[in-house]
């Protein structure tokens, strides 16, 4: 969970058990109890999206190494490769084999 999402829960927490302790003063405030309920719903709605988001977030970290694997592995095997062609043909021929390199 991002910490700007764990601080405002955590106030928002607070306020409502707050004022749910002292009902009375806080409808003398103007609180209404529809707003407090909305407050209780925002508050399961952001733990349960952050909850979602950090499964996602999981999923993409393991998607992006499965990905960096699989990178590597083709780097590895295009150099072995270009290496065996550049040893065996004269670099006139590399461009045939698509290797712009020169010496």
């Amino acid at each position: 969970m991002y910490q700007i999402f764990k601080d405002q829960l955590e106030k928002s927490k607070l306020i409502l058990s707050g004022v749910k302790r002292n009902q009375r003063l806080g409808r003398e405030a103007g609180v209404e109890e529809s707003v407090i309920q909305k407050m209780e719903e925002d508050c399961k709605r952001l733990e349960a999206l952050s909850a979602e988001m950090d499964k996602i977030q999981e999923e993409f970290r393991k998607k992006s190494d499965e990905a960096h694997e699989a990178l590597n592995a083709l780097k590895g095997r295009t150099q072995t490769v270009k290496k065996a062609i550049k040893n065996k043909y004269d670099q006139t021929w590399w461009t045939k084999f698509g290797i712009p390199d020169r010496r």
